[in-house]
């Protein structure tokens, strides 16, 4: 019974924590912005530098460009709450989770250099065309994707909490099988029938910033320098969606090796799935319902 009310208790300590983050976010939120633009402008001009062959430019690409992929990351979205909700619903590896993190965030950037030029290329789009199909389509696909995964998430935690708090019944066998999941067995991520899911709900949205390099590469002749500036952008989203997945993990451990003996493992495992697949669910759903209104 304490070890339940331990994980309720973790239960609301998450909520809390939501309601703080809704309190501070736009704020935080309207500094990021201030910031992307900046990085922005930046790029402009590094691309302009290039066109007309200053040396350094491409330093000065990669550079504003990683920067603007850090910090880009920091604002809503991007698939790092997924990251570290994973890292606390699962017990995956910090090395295979950080490896998830990388992964989603170049495949992030690889899928905006195939939509923009692809669709300049192949269908003769225009700019504003490719800009509204990731704003209108494909942002909202993204975030009902990896809501689906908190409710997986969510539906594995309160089933396992639901077993392990079934009786054992008292009877014996001889085939040596338990008769309850393990804290680990509950809280398995499930090799590629996991990862692929969590990867591409992440990396089916294209970064705007990346929108916005390519466009303007492909506008002057300068393609190769918008792969090479979208990659590096991409290599600074993974930097923070790396540090979310070590400390992630790292509170996950922290909070089972708190929770004390075998028993109480059993149940901290599974709740701290409900919490992080709820954490998930409402933060996407939100980011959804903002993106189709």
């Amino acid at each position: 019974m304490r070890a339940l009310m331990w994980s309720v208790g973790g239960l609301v300590a998450v909520v809390g924590a939501i309601w703080l983050a809704t309190e501070i976010l736009p704020d935080a939120t309207a500094w990021i912005l201030l910031q992307q633009r900046a990085y922005q402008g930046d790029i402009a001009e590094a691309v302009r530098a290039l066109q007309g062959g200053a040396p350094g430019a491409w330093l000065t690409l990669i550079v504003a460009t990683g920067g603007y992929g850090l910090i880009h990351a920091a604002g809503p979205g991007h698939g790092k709450y997924l990251i570290g909700g994973t890292g606390l619903a699962s017990d995956v590896s910090a090395k295979a989770l950080l490896s998830l993190a990388v992964l989603s965030s170049l495949l992030q950037a690889a899928w905006a250099v195939v939509l923009v030029y692809g669709g300049f290329w192949i269908f003769g789009l225009i700019a504003p065309q490719v800009t509204d199909l990731a704003e209108t389509v494909l942002a909202p696909a993204s975030y009902a994707a990896i809501a689906a995964i908190g409710g997986v998430f969510a539906y594995r935690g309160a089933k396992g909490l639901w077993r392990v708090t079934q009786p054992v019944p008292q009877t014996t066998c001889g085939c040596g099988h338990a008769h309850g999941p393990s804290a680990e067995e509950v809280a398995r991520l499930t090799g590629w029938r996991d990862a692929v899911p969590l990867v591409l709900s992440v990396a089916i949205r294209p970064c705007t910033g990346a929108i916005f390099l390519l466009v303007i590469a492909w506008q002057l002749d300068l393609a190769l320098a918008g792969i090479v500036g979208v990659a590096a952008m991409g290599l600074g989203t993974a930097i923070l969606t790396s540090g979310v997945a070590v400390s992630s993990v790292a509170a996950r451990g922290l909070a089972l090796l708190s929770s004390g003996g075998t028993g109480q493992l059993s149940l901290v495992a599974p709740a701290l799935q409900i919490a992080a697949g709820v954490v998930i669910a409402v933060i996407s759903l939100s980011l959804l319902r903002a993106a189709l209104g």
